[in-house]
């Protein structure tokens, strides 16, 4: 006949594997569902239950090879075990029956903690971002050049910050209260810089300066200078027509998208260089005549701005308005009396006498007197007219 100790240990080895598997598959449910089913602590006594489970199978075993060696005081070689392990099991019981008790009903809905802690939140603290909607509704010119030029995808907190304490304090004004908080950039370079200072980690199609550099190509002689006395954030290339109307391109690639630093675009190419796609391709009078026009060290794209739109297209946009040009050249105090041929606007075309007399429309295109400077006149093909915007 079998030893009684035996079965008991054999029985007991059994159980703690029925426990283990339990464990493991109660934990891998909770790490696959979005709410635990089955908790923590659940998990933490089946596993105190195997650890039980595995001492009394080892003591049963010990217990029955001492017998065997006639050897004294067998029963106290594991029954400390077992009353320890009950103890165990009684306590961890009775944490389950309090768990369920004083845990919340949406503990776990969302993660470990209280799924109801996220909707007191907002009932009882006022949202921090407004949403460029909110700031378009009082700042309509804003919103409206901001919609329709580069910047169309960037929210208008990311740049001044959380506008939910300044909308309270324009209701409370309204309300006749005196309470106000404005909501402001820094008029520094940093701003600007958190996006478009030059890093070899960014994409080359992304617009990227050397801020020094930057400003001494333009002749201005503090390098302090900020970046919001030459652009307007909300409207930095003024655009004629929204971006999304813009003429969709193939992607048109830089030496810098495969070559890390400079590299000159006009030297040789070995025989199995890649095909890169260039404006020329497809422009090829347009490119051979601006080769004799005084802008023809300048790239193409600095005029002809490109957005990437996917991995193959891009769209082509350029401003008919003046401002653009006058990015370059309008005659700031700021600018050294060296450099870029600069003009006074508005004065400028209307001192020119073959121009109608003032006033004269601020939005006057300067390729209306200058395109012979860029494109000679009648070349007509999408990129001299205009055909993107």
């Amino acid at each position: 006949m079998a030893d009684p100790q035996n079965r008991r240990s054999l029985i007991a080895f059994v159980f703690a594997a029925v426990l283990l598997a339990t464990v493991l598959i109660m934990a891998r449910a909770d790490a696959l569902a979005r709410r635990p089913v089955f908790g923590l602590a659940t998990i933490v006594l089946a596993a105190a239950g195997t650890v039980l489970a595995l001492a009394v199978g080892l003591g049963g075993l010990l217990a029955a090879r001492r017998r065997r060696e006639d050897l004294s005081q067998v029963r106290g070689s594991w029954s400390h075990v077992l009353r320890l392990g009950v103890a165990l099991l009684v306590i961890g019981g009775a944490a389950i029956v309090a768990r369920a008790a004083l845990v919340p009903d949406s503990y776990g809905a969302y993660g470990y903690f209280r799924g109801d802690a996220v909707r007191d939140a907002m009932v009882a603290r006022r949202p921090s971002h407004q949403g460029r909607d909110v700031c378009a509704g009082c700042h309509e010119t804003e919103g409206r050049l901001h919609a329709k030029d580069f910047h169309s995808g960037i929210q208008c907190e990311s740049c001044h910050g959380a506008g939910g304490e300044h909308v309270a304090s324009v209701a409370a004004r309204a309300d006749g209260k005196t309470e106000h908080v404005p909501v402001v950039v820094p008029r520094t370079q940093e701003p600007c810089l958190w996006c478009h200072r030059r890093l070899a980690a960014r994409p080359s199609s992304f617009p990227q300066i050397d801020p020094q550099e930057h400003l001494r190509g333009f002749a201005v002689a503090d390098l302090e200078t900020p970046c919001m006395r030459c652009h307007n954030p909300h409207e930095p290339l003024f655009l004629t027509r929204p971006l999304r109307e813009a003429r969709l391109h193939p992607v048109i690639q830089q030496c810098r998208d495969c070559h890390a630093g400079d590299v000159d675009a006009a030297a040789p190419r070995p025989d199995d260089h890649p095909v890169v796609f260039e404006c020329r391709y497809c422009h090829a009078d347009l490119a051979a005549d601006f080769a004799g026009r005084s802008h023809r060290e300048l790239p193409c794209g600095r005029c002809h701005q490109a957005h990437r739109e996917s991995e193959t297209a891009t769209r082509i946009v350029r401003s008919h308005g003046p401002e653009f040009c006058l990015l370059c050249h309008r005659d700031f105090p700021l600018r050294e009396p060296v450099g870029l041929p600069t003009i006074a606007w508005p004065a400028h075309p209307e001192r020119n006498p073959q121009n109608p007399p003032p006033p004269l429309p601020d939005d006057m295109p300067c390729i209306d007197c200058h395109m012979d400077r860029i494109h000679a006149r009648g070349m007509t093909t999408a990129a001299a007219t205009g055909g993107a915007s």
